[in-house]
């Protein structure tokens, strides 16, 4: 079995405690995720299945959206609900320029990974220091917060819908909307909508559905690829490509850097790179 599975990922399990679930149900070993959600959030998590896990990085590379429960008002030391508040403020409610401050939060910009995170650090995640009372000096990541709307508020609450790269930390975003409001403002829900071509509505499963079920949703390995040129070679260099060689590829004179390599009957074959006129294979399908 290789190939992707959209998992609609429940609250409170971690994404590596996801993948031992569906490990056991499925029976496979060679099995994991790509892009780590945190216990709090919910929504789409990739999961690449055997001869697909080539290929996991580029998944975590990709675009996401996300739908943000926030609460104004509070700050906590995780930066979501489930850590200690540690800081309040009043909130005097929405602006009339609120989308302003939502606005001013877009574009690409540096940001300081919070400290319950995954990013490890002499060997041990940041979240392993935070909870001895150790803060680390964390260099900033760069980060391109694409676009965020309103979607619904209340009286100290809002539901925000962001559209963001791979490295963004919705927390420490949140926590900025806050500060800029002169208040301060924490996560309390997190849904995982998109991830780069991938939607919830695509064929998305969970942990009841049947065995059989999960076998019909696996998408194929090429699933999350798309952003990359598609190329097909002739019958005559398929060999040389699985045996690992270069080939000369001339319609690709416009076309640098990785593609999608298909055979002339669209069989799927792996990454390739393009540079000089030569395509070189960098992560093929296995076929044995």
């Amino acid at each position: 079995m290789n190939g992707f599975l959209i998992l609609d990922k429940p609250e409170g399990l971690t994404s590596a405690q996801c993948v031992y679930k569906l490990r056991s149900k499925l029976g496979i070993k060679k099995i994991g995720h790509c892009g780590t959600l945190d216990p709090l959030a919910t929504g789409l998590l990739p999961v690449c299945i055997g001869e697909a896990t080539k290929f996991s990085n580029f998944a975590t590379d990709l675009d996401k959206v996300y739908e943000v429960g926030v609460e104004f008002g509070i700050e906590t030391d995780t930066g979501d609900i489930t850590g200690n508040i540690v800081s309040k403020a009043n909130f005097t409610g929405f602006k009339e320029d609120f989308s302003q401050f939502l606005t001013d939060l877009e574009g690409i910009q540096n940001q300081i990974p919070p400290m319950y995170s995954a990013i490890k650090i002499n060997g041990n995640p940041l979240y392993y220091w935070a909870r001895k009372g150790v803060y680390l000096h964390r260099m900033p990541r760069k980060v391109d917060i694409q676009k965020i709307e309103l979607i619904d508020k209340s009286i100290n609450t809002a539901i925000l819908k962001v559209s963001c790269s791979k490295g963004t930390y919705i927390r420490s975003l949140i926590e900025k909307l806050g500060r800029n409001l002169n208040s301060f403002a924490t996560v309390i829900s997190l849904r995982r909508l998109e991830v780069g071509d991938m939607h919830l509505n695509q064929k998305s499963c969970s942990f009841e559905d049947s065995y059989q079920s999960l076998i019909d949703k696996v998408l194929p390995c090429d699933a999350m690829l798309s952003d990359l040129e598609k190329v097909k070679i002739k019958k005559e260099d398929v060999k040389k490509v699985r045996n690992g060689l270069s080939i000369d590829y001339n319609a690709l004179l416009k076309i640098k850097g990785l593609v999608r390599i298909y055979t002339e009957k669209e069989l799927f074959l792996g990454i390739g790179e393009v540079s000089d006129n030569k395509l070189q294979p960098k992560r093929l399908i296995s076929t044995n």
